[in-house]
């Protein structure tokens, strides 16, 4: 143990609870940290729970050091060990049906009913000699209200 080494016994805290309580007290983990455990049994959860915070902290750039082995697990997709981990929650959660969101393209909810492309276009119509929101609004499709909360969230875009 390292002079700087902070000790979390794991009755007090669970494995799954060591980053929210180690922010809590003020030493939050950070890239570039270890965490190093010293006896798996000490780790009151189940395997795949062990292997998802390991996968979080090493994503999050964070080593994990397996003291009764001698193992580090650096947070390096070259790392064979990194690999190993990555594959063995990827393979539990494909056998779980558990979806991952890593390689989504889309953005998650509603696609948008008007967007910054056309905020030019809308201004023009507005300034239209006897334009009204309502008018525009019907003319493009939308409630008037989606107008006027599009507009207000684009008021200091300049188009």
């Amino acid at each position: 143990m390292g002079e700087d080494d902070l000790v979390v016994s794991s009755p007090e805290v669970g494995f799954n609870e060591l980053e929210k309580v180690l922010a809590k007290h003020g030493k939050p983990l950070g890239r570039g940290d270890t965490v190093k455990i010293f006896d798996l049994s000490c780790l009151a959860v189940s395997t795949s729970t062990v292997l998802r915070v390991v996968l979080k902290l090493l994503k999050g750039g964070i080593s994990i050091e397996l003291c009764g082995l001698g193992v580090t697990i650096t947070p390096d997709r070259d790392s064979d060990l990194f690999l190993l981990v990555e594959a063995f929650d990827g393979h539990w959660r494909q056998i779980h049906g558990i979806k991952t969101n890593e390689k989504r393209e889309a953005k998650a909810g509603r696609k948008p009913r008007l967007t910054i492309e056309q905020l030019p276009d809308i201004r023009k119509r507005l300034a239209e000699q006897g334009a009204t929101h309502e008018s525009v609004a019907k003319d493009i499709g939308v409630a008037r209200s989606t107008l006027f909360g599009f507009l207000k969230a684009h008021k200091d875009v300049s188009g």
